[in-house]
């Protein structure tokens, strides 16, 4: 905490305690006055002596004002630049960047702010999330979305990603544009937080096992989904066209979410039962079942269950109404 004002401030603190010191041995010098002399010495103010000098007093005297104006107009100097140059505010924003990283939970980090990057964090937040953004390159900040806290650092260091919550975030999306730097940095953030969920970037087949091996949970490969997503457009235009305006920010009115049915929730029962689209307004796509499977497009028998996640299709509005309702009273 303002590394630069230690030293001016101990030689500071050092000349002062020696005048008052000095000064209060002499007779008749209360502390009162020791420290008044001291202080208006180092500042070189000059309003006279407190009490009456004698000889070896004013030996003393002399040596001091030697010490204060030297050693006290340098410490002094330096406080001063350090207040009117802007570092002590640079420094006051620092600490209070780094409060704020401290205090963040179940917050998103991005590491690597390109192309791909950019578009995560646009998109996250559009959700409305507290995002860390993470990048060597200082100059890639400037125009950071409102409310993003970005971090320049290198993402593949275990303190970096510390400083940046790793420990307490609810996922990290890698996204630079090197596989064997995104591969490294999963690999450092699955030590650091076991339970957190890594979305990593790869652009070669190689790289996809080391990820995985690394404890990534979902990869993706701009070339490859960009590649796909031109062929459904060609083969299926319609049917790419809703499945694009589920996934694009854009288009707030249809939207894709997952709600997960906790233990004791009304949200438990055959789907027949809930009717969903008529008391909700949302459309069932598919279960993941407690057990990691996936049953898509379920019968009107299939049943939700603690722990099973529901994938659903409706308005965001509608979406949050359902999250709340599933959540049991109490909780």
């Amino acid at each position: 905490m303002f590394r630069e004002l230690r030293m001016p401030l101990a030689v500071l603190l050092l000349v002062l305690s020696i005048g008052v010191l000095g000064y209060r041995s002499m007779e008749g010098w209360s502390w009162v006055d020791a420290a008044w002399m001291a202080l208006i010495t180092i500042t070189t103010i000059g309003y006279g002596e407190v009490h009456p000098l004698t000889g070896h007093e004013r030996l003393f005297g002399m040596a001091y004002i030697v010490a204060a104006v030297g050693a006290g107009g340098f410490a002094l100097a330096k406080i001063t630049a350090y207040v009117l140059d802007g570092s002590l505010t640079e420094e006051l924003r620092r600490q209070r960047k780094e409060r704020i990283m401290r205090a963040l939970r179940n917050h998103y980090i991005v590491v690597g702010f390109g192309r791909l990057g950019r578009e995560v964090v646009e998109d996250l937040r559009h959700e409305g999330a507290a995002v860390v953004v993470l990048d060597p390159d200082e100059r890639v900040f400037r125009d950071l979305p409102e409310g993003v806290h970005a971090l320049t650092g290198d993402g593949s260091s275990d303190a970096v990603l510390r400083a940046a919550g790793i420990e307490h975030a609810r996922a990290i999306a890698i996204a630079t544009p090197s596989s064997a730097v995104n591969v490294f940095v999963t690999l450092s953030a699955r030590q650091l937080n076991p339970k957190v969920y890594i979305c990593t970037r790869v652009d070669e087949a190689e790289a996809e096992a080391k990820a995985r091996r690394a404890g990534a949970d979902a990869l993706v490969s701009p070339f490859t989904s960009a590649g796909s997503r031109m062929a459904h457009r060609l083969l299926h235009p319609h049917a790419a066209q809703v499945v694009e305006q589920l996934l694009d920010r854009r288009f707030p009115d249809l939207v894709v979410d997952d709600v997960t049915i906790p233990r004791g929730s009304p949200l438990e029962g055959r789907l027949s039962e809930l009717k969903l689209r008529d008391r909700h307004g949302v459309g069932l796509i598919a279960i993941r079942r407690a057990d990691a499977r996936l049953d898509t497009v379920p019968s009107s028998d299939a049943q939700l269950g603690p722990g099973d996640v529901a994938v659903v299709a409706g308005t965001a509005e509608a979406i949050r109404k359902l999250r709340e309702f599933a959540t049991p009273i109490g909780e």
